[in-house]
């Protein structure tokens, strides 16, 4: 089943399986979100299991990839007033 899930998808069920989580979690950490609820909500084990695959996939901790978006929010907002 995993060579067949791999040669479909080009990567292990396990990798696919992370890659949707972390895709979720940069949403709802986007959404202000606090990082170990979001771990907790997307199937990480903890807050620091999310972050060193976040760390890993996006080169950027969840803190300051939350921190990136808010400032993104701010700026637009500030702009519209």
């Amino acid at each position: 089943l995993s060579r067949q899930f791999k040669s479909a998808f080009g990567q292990s069920p396990h990798a696919y399986l992370v890659r949707l989580r972390l895709r979720t979690a940069r949403t709802l950490l986007a959404m202000g979100n606090e990082p170990a609820k979001v771990a907790s909500l997307v199937g990480f084990s903890d807050q620091s299991h999310m972050g060193r695959w976040f760390q890993r996939a996006y080169r950027l901790s969840p803190a300051a990839y939350q921190r990136q978006c808010t400032n993104v929010l701010d700026g637009g907002r500030s702009h519209l007033r």
